[in-house]
């Protein structure tokens, strides 16, 4: 550990974070979805913090892991990231409404966006569905 780095155990974070009552509601849409409230979280570019690692991704994709190995990997990689970008899911969670986009068809239930919507649930916020143009 480097000078100055504060240890942070997960699992005391992902428990304390719960007990703030966020009043976030999840929408997910298609790519062309263009608002501010959209959250890019395709491998193409998306945002890092949220978004899977490519290798990963692709190998779900592959049929190399299944469901269950893909969402544990997911879950165990938004929970580092939740330690070390605390200051982003502390900004996206205090958020009212986020639009999570992919390059998945927003129909697709194989998309990684309903594992992170599940992670995202652990801290109270709603799934609404499909943004409805």
């Amino acid at each position: 550990m480097g000078a100055g780095a504060i240890p942070i155990h997960i699992e005391k974070a992902m428990k304390e974070r719960p007990n703030r009552k966020y009043k976030l509601q999840i929408y997910i849409a298609d790519t062309g979805y263009a608002g501010e409230d959209n959250i890019d979280v395709s491998f193409h570019g998306g945002n890092s913090v949220l978004a899977p690692p490519k290798n990963q991704l692709f190998e779900y994709k592959l049929g190399r892991l299944s469901e269950n190995q893909f969402r544990d990997e997911y879950f165990k990689f938004l929970e580092y990231s939740f330690i070390q970008y605390q200051y982003t899911w502390d900004k996206i969670l205090e958020r009212k409404r986020i639009v999570l986009v992919c390059s998945c068809n927003a129909d697709d239930k194989t998309c990684h966006r309903y594992f992170l919507i599940k992670f995202l649930k652990k801290f109270g916020a709603v799934f609404k569905g499909k943004l409805k143009k």
